[in-house]
């Protein structure tokens, strides 16, 4: 059994539903994007870097945890220098038109934040995950329905965050450039709206008919 690329697994699924849950209840305000025709492949490719993102955080953490090492031991600072060759990857897929300008120390404390909560979680269902039983039977066992539910709320509230404060930097030829950044703050406020709906659905379909509230 890969458990690593079971967990990667259920982190991508998880992202890409809520990227889509986010986008629809932005509402009429997606009419920005015939305006920014760029901004739909923009917020495709952000999800797919934070996917890889997860997912290397997901492989350090493993990776730590199988050759014994404490999890409060882990080189954050480290995995967040090596998150950063992906967000460079991203930034040059991105159209000439736009540009970011970068400021990490903008947003260090939330990615690390990120990282730090990604990997306690990895380690806590790696512990009480024997061989012979499934992802779902791992979870239920580490932790109860509510406290899931609200370590993933937790971890996506800081995705939103730095999703806005990347948003922030990025800047278009006129006149596109505050119809960008209208369209990032209504996407914000959505992504923030779903967050605790899609914690509390992914949580039920681990805990099936546990009562998980917030």
């Amino acid at each position: 059994m890969d458990k690593v690329s079971i967990l990667c697994e259920k982190d991508k699924d998880l992202m890409f539903e809520f990227s889509r849950r986010s986008l629809g209840r932005v509402g009429n305000q997606s009419l920005l994007l015939g305006v920014l025709p760029f901004f739909s492949n923009y917020l495709d490719s952000n999800v797919k870097k934070e996917v890889d993102k997860d997912r290397l955080i997901i492989e350090e953490a493993a990776g730590a945890y199988t050759a014994g090492k404490p999890v409060c031991d882990l080189d954050l600072e480290d995995i967040f220098d090596k998150t950063k060759s992906i967000d460079r990857v991203f930034l040059n897929r991105l159209p000439l038109s736009s540009s970011f300008a970068v400021c990490y120390s903008d947003f260090a404390d939330i990615r690390l934040q990120r990282i730090w909560r990604i990997s306690k979680t990895v380690y806590a269902i790696l512990k009480n995950w024997p061989d012979s039983a499934s992802f779902t039977d791992a979870v239920r066992q580490t932790y109860t329905g509510n406290t899931f539910k609200a370590i993933l709320a937790d971890i996506l509230h800081l995705y939103n965050q730095e999703t806005r404060m990347l948003s922030k930097s990025l800047r278009l030829l006129p006149p596109f450039n505050r119809a960008a950044q209208k369209y990032a703050e209504t996407l914000f406020q959505a992504m923030e709206e779903v967050t605790e709906d899609i914690a509390e659905q992914y949580a039920r379909k681990i805990f099936g008919d546990e009562k998980v509230y917030a």
